[in-house]
């Protein structure tokens, strides 16, 4: 399976972004939860909202931004329950501890081809779970 160069970096910057994402995530999730959402003339597939619970359930059902986070949040989880667990240590020193490729070889410990291959897996893995690539 190939990604394409802006694929790649598209899904590296996911990658480095995860706890932030998964913070807004649950920001704008709670904001939500605790608006009150102006219910004059929500309408729902023809009909009209009829209690806040539903229409803060609806809210937080069709939010795009709210969506996309949460797509990419559990693509991320999937890859990583997927993969082994050096594909877990290179995403916690990589992404999140954001170590440079130096020294993420010496933590682990692994070979730079090693590391490289598992780095590219990772990717590749997130890609398909996000539904840019079709796995071989």
């Amino acid at each position: 399976m190939k990604l394409s160069r802006p694929a790649f970096r598209y899904v590296e910057s996911e990658l480095y972004n995860y706890d932030e994402t998964k913070k807004e995530l649950e920001e704008l999730q709670e904001d939500i939860r605790n608006s009150t959402p102006d219910m004059s003339g929500d309408m729902v597939k023809g009909g009209t909202v009829s209690s806040q619970p539903e229409a803060k359930s609806i809210q937080l059902l069709t939010n795009k931004v709210l969506v996309r986070m949460d797509r990419t949040i559990k693509a991320i989880d999937k890859a990583l329950s997927i993969l082994g667990e050096e594909h877990n240590l290179i995403f916690e020193l990589k992404y999140r501890q954001n170590l440079n490729w130096r020294q993420v070889v010496i933590e682990v410990p692994t070979s730079q081809d090693t590391y490289f291959r598992k780095r590219r897996e990772l990717v590749q893995m997130v890609a398909v779970q996000l539904g840019l690539i079709n796995p071989e």
